[in-house]
Parts: C-alpha cells; sequence; structure tokens
C-alpha cells in the first residue's frame, strides 16, 4: 500500500496563558485534532491510519474502506489513540486522497474556544520556510511541528531570521518533534525560519492567542506568488500577508491587490533582505503606508506579488483576523504555475450545527473562464447531490461563494470543481458563534 500523505496532529498539548493588548485573555490550555479524508478516484479503496507519538513510538493504526469519492471524517473516538496523544498520523492508501485537519484550541473544561484548518501533506522537503512565527506579539505566540517523512532518523537545523539557531535530533520515520517558541530566546515579536534536513520533513504551524491560526511550512518558493482571498475593512476583517524571502538577496517586492466583490486596485512595495520576511497588507489598508496607493477602504479580493526586483523565490502566509468578533484563520498562497484544471474541497458545509464553508477559486489561466467554465459537484457519501456553475472568470479574478443556505440543512460532504482552465482555490470554514474563533482557512488540493 502506498504512503501518500501525511497529517500534523496536536493534541492535549499545555500552553501558558498570555496578556493581550494589556488584558488578562486566554490562549488555549489544550488541544484536539479532526481529521477529513477524500477519495479523489472513482472507484472504492481502502486507507490505514498510522499515529505516532512525540517519542517516535507507533502507538496505533487503523484500516478503513473509503467508496469512490467519498470523504470519511475521524475524531478523537473514532482514531486508535489515547486521551492526552500528542504527535503525528501518516495515511496510506491504494487510492489517491486528500486531506484535511482541523485543530480545536479549548480552554478550561475542555471546551472549545479557537479552531485552525490545514492541508495534508503528499510529499515533503528537505528544506522548509516558516514566514511567520511569533513570540509575545501582542498576545499571540507561535510552535510547530517537524515530521520526518523519510525512511531514517532526521536531524534538522532551524535559522531564524533573528539569529537564533537551533538544532533537533533523532526524529524517527513518521514521527514528529514540537518547537515552541515561548521556549526560546528570541530578539523580536515577529521573525521568520528556515529549516534544513537530512530527511524529507513536513512542518505545521500553529499561531496561538485570543485566535488560532495555522499554516503549512514551504518546500520551496515561487517568483510571483498569489493569494486568491484578500479582504480589508470588510466588517471587521483586515488581513495581513507575510511574505518570505527564500533566496539568497535582498529583492524590492511590490504586491497587487485586485478586487472582486469590493474595492479598488492599488499596490504596496516593500524591500525584503534575503531570508526575512516583510508584512503587507495591514498598513497599505490602513492608509498610513507610504509605500502603497492603496486607500482606507472595503476591499474584499485578491492579491498578487507583480514585481520580485531580483527574481528571488519567495513564500507567503495569508493572515485573516477579525479581532472585534474573535475570529482567525490562515493559508499559504500559491505558486500560479501550480494551477490545475481540478481542485479538490475534502470538506464542504452547509448549516452544520452552525457551520458553513465557502471557497474562493481564482482563474490563474491566460484567458477569461467563462460563465459555467468551472463546475463544482457537491458530494456526500460518493454521491453527487449538487452541481454548482461558475460565473465568468477574468484573468486573475476569483469567484467567492458562500454555502450557507444552499445545499442542505446539516449538510457535510466534499466538492471537486473541474474546468478546461487553469484554477486555484481556498476554503474558508465559518462559524456563527459569538467571542468564538470559529474561522477555519485551508487551501484546496490541486489535481491533474
Amino acid at each position: 500500500m502506498k504512503k501518500f500523505f501525511s497529517i500534523l496532529m496536536a493534541i492535549a498539548l499545555v500552553l501558558v496563558i498570555l496578556p493581550v493588548s494589556g488584558a488578562q485573555a486566554q490562549a488555549p490550555v489544550g488541544y484536539e485534532s479532526g481529521i477529513q479524508i477524500q477519495n479523489l478516484a472513482d472507484t472504492d479503496g481502502l486507507i490505514t491510519l498510522t499515529f505516532f507519538n512525540l517519542q517516535g513510538l507507533m502507538v496505533g493504526t487503523a484500516d478503513h474502506a473509503i467508496g469512490a469519492n467519498e470523504s470519511l471524517n475521524f475524531y478523537q473516538a473514532s482514531m486508535p489513540i489515547y486521551s492526552g496523544f500528542d504527535g503525528s498520523v501518516v495515511v496510506a492508501s491504494n487510492v489517491p486522497t486528500a486531506g484535511l485537519s482541523n485543530l480545536v484550541g479549548l480552554k478550561a473544561g475542555n471546551t472549545p474556544m479557537t479552531y485552525g484548518a490545514f492541508s495534508a501533506f503528499n510529499e515533503g522537503s528537505t528544506s522548509v520556510y516558516l514566514p511567520t512565527l511569533m513570540k509575545d506579539n501582542w498576545g499571540y505566540d507561535t510552535f510547530f511541528y517537524v515530521q520526518n517523512l523519510g525512511e531514517a532518523a532526521a536531524t534538522v537545523d532551524i535559522a531564524y531570521s533573528d539569529g537564533l539557531n537551533v538544532q533537533l535530533t533523532g526524529i524517527q520515520p513518521g514521527a514528529s518533534k514540537a518547537v515552541k517558541q515561548t521556549a526560546e530566546e528570541h530578539a523580536g515579536k515577529v521573525f521568520s525560519a528556515t529549516l534544513t534536513a537530512d530527511q524529507n520533513i513536513a512542518v505545521t504551524v500553529a499561531q496561538t492567542g485570543p485566535t488560532l491560526l495555522t499554516y503549512n511550512g514551504f518546500g520551496m518558493g515561487t517568483v510571483y506568488p498569489i493569494m486568491p482571498l484578500f479582504q480589508a475593512n470588510n466588517y471587521g476583517y483586515v488581513t495581513g500577508v507575510q511574505i518570505q524571502n527564500a533566496g539568497g538577496m535582498a529583492t524590492d517586492v511590490t504586491l497587487s491587490y485586485t478586487p472582486g466583490a469590493a474595492g479598488t486596485a492599488c499596490t504596496e512595495t516593500q524591500t525584503i533582505p534575503a531570508g526575512e520576511s516583510r508584512t503587507f497588507g495591514l498598513t497599505a489598508f490602513a492608509g498610513t503606508s507610504g509605500d502603497s496607493n492603496c486607500v482606507k477602504e472595503q476591499f474584499v479580493g485578491s492579491a498578487a506579488v507583480t514585481v520580485n526586483s531580483q527574481s528571488q523565490p519567495l513564500v507567503a502566509v495569508v493572515n485573516q483576523l477579525n479581532s472585534g468578533a474573535v475570529k482567525g484563520g490562515s493559508y499559504n498562497a500559491f505558486d500560479p504555475l501550480a494551477g490545475k484544471g481540478k481542485v479538490i474541497f475534502p470538506l464542504i458545509m452547509d448549516r452544520n450545527y452552525g457551520y458553513f464553508t465557502g471557497w474562493s477559486i481564482v482563474n490563474v489561466g491566460g484567458a477569461e473562464i467563462p460563465a459555467g467554465g468551472v463546475v463544482c459537484e457537491i458530494q456526500q457519501g460518493g454521491v453527487v447531490v449538487k452541481t454548482i456553475e461558475s460565473p465568468a472568470i477574468p484573468v486573475n479574478g476569483a469567484w467567492t461563494m458562500i454555502h450557507n443556505g444552499i445545499i442542505a440543512d446539516k449538510f457535510v460532504g466534499g466538492a471537486t470543481c473541474t474546468t478546461a482552465g487553469t484554477v486555484i482555490g481556498v476554503l474558508n470554514q465559518l462559524g456563527s458563534g459569538v467571542g468564538v474563533d470559529s474561522l477555519l482557512v485551508s487551501e484546496a488540493f490541486l489535481v491533474d
């Protein structure tokens, strides 16, 4: 059976309580995970989940049949792990699959308070870039998990942009190690990191505080990354884009903002030294950036790097935050050259105990996609229950659709969207709870 992808999971980690803006706001005191796995084939298959703790020991396995195009959901009660498990899982299959993990932050009494989502890995890399890391940054800290996807024990060197260097040793195949920035001495509040390993590794980062934002480390950069969903001053939502220069020399970077539902096209330019990162979007749409012609207005659309003076490889994380509503989520920027004719969303919801999803699908091809040019099949149990067609999508334009009230009450399933063009996409999960971080953001899977 082929090892097809890996999902990092963190359950029951205990973190310190952190102050936010002078007030006593709590970060989670523990975590638990759920995972969703979708069969991408038109034939039935088998999957095996293998769980490893942080000591590198295999603690449980589970075999499951998965129907053609079916999505399966797993929670602690349906996984062969003990209460307090902290580690990783490797999923093997005899059919192509995609996976998504939802991470829930818990306050005292095991009550959910924050939510994050990230996509599973289908391959690792010996170099990984982390654009956004924090320590005591307005109540936010980060931690990340490094999982060994190789065949021998891994040694990993971590070089932070503030000058700190850390080495991890003895990470067993399939297992992971946790790295907490609160336990390290850092010179600044926001920084980045480059990881170099002697085995292929995968890394997932959690930004934790009043909200939970999660993203996956990058194995390589692209000259012109693109961000399918960017919003500013949108009913309390703002977006920060952290762009890291993964190359060997400084480069001038221009991020161009393209309106979709609201706003005016504008640009922002900053110089990013080699190995470091810079934040775009926040000051530009607050009207306080001298490097931007953007104005303080409601903006909903997309963003893309259009100038990279030294053609350096770039990686970027997009953070969406609504501080007043206590909601936040992150996703990874895309390489437009990685666009495909099919995008997969393993989890789609409509009024599922207050939760629903919405996608943003961006045309990264060279021609407009006509009306009806993207066809999305919403599936449950491998059966198509609804088909949705796109409006016309201009080049670099986005189709954003909310699923609340359009499929079925309490619907949980997946979606496959196909086109003759070239697209990428992201998925938002949003809950209606007040004062609970019920925003989760993840990348769509791209398939030929």
